[in-house]
């Protein structure tokens, strides 16, 4: 492939718990180009140096050569954008001034963002909610995220704004720290009840005659899904909610249910007007358009 250097080249990298997703955007515009790596093989060493290989790697193959990074971190960054706080599926990046040392390691600048903003950036700009304002983002995966963009952009808070999977929502036991909403709502969850009810992830939404336990699980999960989205909704008052991530992929996931369950757990007042509730339309293309828009600010 032809090796194309240029400043508007912008490589974006998906740091996810699964998964590491490198992709590209030239001039402004997508690539149709994209190389996913495992996250085990980074865990297996230096993280940062794994990472800058498979950036390397992608690089390579793509035929560009980027003049700068923007990457995903799936957790907390500090005010500063360069310290990953916390990451609770990644935790081999807590403490490393990420962009930092990724940039060193590239030789070309690289800048953090939250996976959710990412997406939901790219989705106001030519996806699902696009020219959309005041838009509530809420994305379950392997753990579960969420943005706000109001009329102002995106909303930091004191700095993690909006990390709804790290709610406490139940009185803790014994002197531990109380639950998360991600213990019973995300894709960790799935992927235990997948291996206790031996059914492959990607079926149990779909498997036939399943065992009613395993469908009680399942409604449990959902209705879990429903009010952490409703509880970040009452917090934030959003004139459209934005659904999107892995587990709302799955075949047969059950969406209408969701969003019936979503009106169910809204005060009054919120539900007066017909919900306006989207689902994501853009996939990892997302995470490209936004990275554009980032880089353009």
């Amino acid at each position: 492939m032809t090796d194309n250097t240029t400043d508007d080249t912008i490589a974006v990298v998906e740091i996810g718990g699964t998964s590491v997703k490198v992709g590209f955007a030239d001039h402004g515009i997508p690539v149709d180009f994209a190389r996913t790596y495992p996250t085990a093989q980074l865990r297996q060493g230096a993280p940062v140096v794994g990472l800058a290989h498979v950036v390397a790697a992608a690089s390579r193959d793509s035929g560009l050569k980027p003049a700068s990074v923007v990457a995903t971190v799936p957790g907390f960054i500090d005010k500063d954008f360069d310290t990953v706080l916390h990451t609770a599926n990644f935790p081999e990046l807590e403490g490393i001034r990420l962009g930092t040392e990724l940039a060193s390691k590239l030789g070309v600048p690289v800048r953090l963002e939250r996976d959710v903003v990412l997406q939901l950036l790219g989705e106001s700009v030519a996806g699902a909610v696009a020219q959309q304002s005041e838009v509530l983002a809420v994305y379950l995966g392997t753990g579960i995220g969420a943005a706000y963009l109001g009329k102002d952009g995106i909303f930091r808070g004191g700095g993690w704004a909006l990390e709804i999977g790290h709610m406490p929502v139940y009185r803790p036991d014994d002197g531990r720290r109380p639950k998360r909403a991600e213990t019973y709502a995300s894709g960790a969850t799935l992927v235990e009840l997948a291996s206790d009810y031996e059914v492959p992830v990607a079926d149990l939404f779909a498997a036939v005659g399943q065992p009613p336990s395993l469908g009680e699980w399942l409604d449990e999960i959902v209705w879990q899904q429903a009010v952490t989205i409703a509880t970040a909704a009452a917090l934030f008052s959003p004139q459209t909610i934005l659904i999107g991530g892995g587990i709302v992929d799955m075949k047969s996931y059950p969406r209408q249910t969701l969003k019936q369950r979503i009106a169910d757990s809204l005060p009054h007042s919120l539900v007066v007007q017909p919900l306006d509730i989207r689902w994501a339309a853009l996939g990892w293309q997302a995470a490209i358009h936004g990275a554009v828009l980032l880089a353009a600010v």
